[in-house]
């Protein structure tokens, strides 16, 4: 069966094309011939011995471009690897696995868990679509630690003793695969539309033991049948391309700007971990479908007319479907505290935290006392004015 290779992806050519691409391995610095790794605070490539600063070629006008999601789930091509050869990460106490450069093979930690029992576990999945685009790292590893150490001694609700963890060095950063998807929806809706109205009723009351009726104004609701539709865009829905425990936590640092993206180089790799696409291009499409059909019905149960509303029913169809495949920064860590491990995430663009951290029952249970007590002053008070 003849391979057909789809714009801006790759076919296979060979049984991995990441393999002989060994020279991609190390960026050598050209003032001293040391090993360059992404700098994200300066934005530029720096040398780990010397200092210097080497920006990473890019051509000029780059835009990511758009594929035709259908002709590319008819014909599944698969474009392999990153252009750079990774080393597969095993943890044996949580399963996480990541990809790394060999080069980052020394004390490897596990980020997830903070367990240093990691083993290599051979080379990483071969069929990999290559991104064409990426959110380089914005926030460096310095600047991580200190909005770590922040985020740690906020809330009066806390232990006080989490100040004192000292600085965290087990945090490590990682590219996550991300596709965006792009489409119209063109929706119709029916629906049983309420509009309030009022009716003098009697109602029955008991006032100093007699029985006595009074007026009141009683809500109803007149139903009638109603129908529309509407045509609506979506442009980059982001959906992640892993199925991870820690999801939620990384849903909660969302969003990335997808407005300005970069074109893809193994060279933003370096320094960085990765994690490796795990969820088919139709698992992850189907996701997108799913909550562009759910923000349709949200949409149409606005543009049905009354107060309220009953049954209704939406129907959508999805054109014009295209998608990209890019990566997206996180940094990603964990701490121990009284022997349980408490992760944290954070978006390596924007530098939204979001993380667990342990709760202090003494203070919990100190201000529902005291909140106990005041209620008690309040009743009293307000007793004593009678």
């Amino acid at each position: 069966m003849d391979e057909t290779t789809v714009p801006g992806v790759e076919s296979k050519t060979s049984a991995n094309p990441a393999q002989s691409a060994a020279q991609s391995d190390r960026f050598p610095c050209p003032q001293c011939g040391g090993e360059l790794a992404w700098e994200p605070g300066v934005q530029k490539m720096k040398c780990q011995y010397c200092d210097a600063l080497v920006d990473v070629p890019q051509g000029s006008g780059f835009q990511a471009e758009e594929h035709d999601l259908l002709a590319f789930l008819d014909r599944v091509p698969m474009a392999e690897g990153y252009g750079v050869t990774l080393a597969t990460f095993t943890c044996k106490q949580c399963g996480a696995t990541i990809h790394a450069p060999p080069t980052d093979r020394r004390d490897v930690t596990c980020p997830f868990c903070a367990s240093a029992y990691v083993a290599e576990a051979g080379e990483p999945p071969a069929n990999v679509i290559k991104p064409e685009s990426l959110i380089p790292f914005k926030i460096g590893k310095k600047e991580s630690q200190g909005m770590f150490q922040q985020w740690l001694g906020t809330g009066w609700f806390r232990p006080n003793d989490l100040k004192n963890l000292g600085r965290l060095d087990r945090v490590a950063g990682l590219y996550l695969p991300f596709f965006t998807f792009d489409a119209r929806a063109d929706s119709t809706w029916d629906a049983m539309a309420g509009y309030y109205y009022y009716v003098t009723e009697q109602v029955a009351e008991v006032e100093n033991g007699r029985t006595v009726h009074r007026d009141r104004q009683v809500q109803k609701v007149r139903w009638e049948p109603a129908s529309g539709q509407r045509a609506d865009t979506y442009d980059d829905v982001l959906v992640p391309a892993v199925h991870h425990e820690r999801l939620n936590l990384i849903l909660n640092v969302y969003p990335y700007d997808t407005a300005r993206l970069t074109p893809y180089s193994p060279m933003y790799l370096a320094g960085f971990g990765i994690l490796n696409s795990d969820m088919a291009l139709k698992l992850v499409w189907q996701i997108a479908r799913q909550n562009m059909e759910a923000d349709q019905v949200d949409r149409c149960s606005k543009d049905v007319p009354g107060d309220t509303q009953r049954d209704l029913s939406v129907q959508t169809r999805l054109s014009e479907q295209t998608f990209k495949h890019l990566l997206c920064p996180l940094w990603i860590g964990s701490f121990k505290y009284k022997g349980k491990i408490y992760p944290f995430v954070i978006n390596g663009q924007t530098g939204k935290l979001y993380g667990d951290k342990p709760w202090s029952w003494v203070k919990i249970a100190f201000a529902s006392a005291a909140a106990g007590v005041i209620l008690l002053i309040l009743f009293w008070l307000m007793s004593q004015g009678h």
